[in-house]
């Protein structure tokens, strides 16, 4: 009976070694496993914010240039014309105020010579006149030359909607005069529909949860569009 009890106890314990050398490779296995499996979702991970990033950088920078575009080739258009004296036919304001129907993210649409009156269009429930003529000015102040003139997005007081300025010179035929300017305030909306989140949850509950929230900052480091 003791004999047996002895081969019993022995079988266990012979057990026991096969259990363990067996088990804790394969735990070790697991743990390295497992901690590359992190370290690789991590990764993982930020590759895709940094794509997201850099995908809503090139939507953003595609819909500032569309405005650079429309700015600079009515500029130019003027230039080719033969210079500003179209202006001053009946019915321009019109086509101004038309150009502003048709696309909506176009707040004011103003053309200044630098020998004449200021001709403008604008929607009147986004901003107002005398507003329109300020940011005029400042974009005005900034021109030296033939390049465009981009101010940083900016709070419009009247309809406290965000907004960005560009402006854009007719220059002469020596190409050494500017003969106006050409200026378009541009809303900032589409800006704010590429960085939203299709979620209810606020940007604390997004960062807590670990999901990217993406900020636009100017140059100043001034968050100027967030969800």
């Amino acid at each position: 009976m003791l004999v047996n009890l002895g081969r019993i106890r022995l079988l266990y314990i012979v057990l026991g070694v096969l259990l363990l050398a067996g088990l804790l490779p394969l735990a070790f296995a697991g743990l390295l496993l497992s901690g590359r499996s992190a370290q690789e979702l991590r990764s993982v991970e930020g590759r895709y914010q940094a794509q997201l990033v850099q995908d809503k950088a090139r939507q953003i920078e595609l819909y500032g240039q569309r405005y650079r575009d429309v700015v600079s080739g009515l500029a130019r258009a003027f230039e080719i014309s033969g210079g500003i004296s179209s202006l001053n036919r009946q019915g321009y304001d019109a086509k101004l105020q038309k150009t502003l129907q048709e696309d909506p993210n176009l707040i004011a649409l103003a053309i200044w010579p630098v020998d004449g009156e200021l001709h403008r269009a604008f929607q009147p429930d986004v901003i107002k006149r005398e507003e329109v003529d300020e940011r005029v000015s400042e974009v005005l102040a900034r021109m030296s030359g033939k390049g465009l003139v981009v101010s940083r997005p900016q709070i419009i007081r009247s309809g406290q909607e965000m907004a960005l300025t560009v402006a854009a010179p007719v220059m002469g035929e020596n190409s050494h005069d500017v003969l106006a300017a050409v200026v378009a305030i541009v809303s900032f909306q589409e800006v704010f529909e590429a960085v939203q989140q299709l979620t209810s949850k606020s940007e604390r509950e997004l960062l807590d949860a670990g999901l990217p929230v993406v900020f636009v900052v100017d140059q100043s480091g001034r968050a100027v569009a967030h969800p």
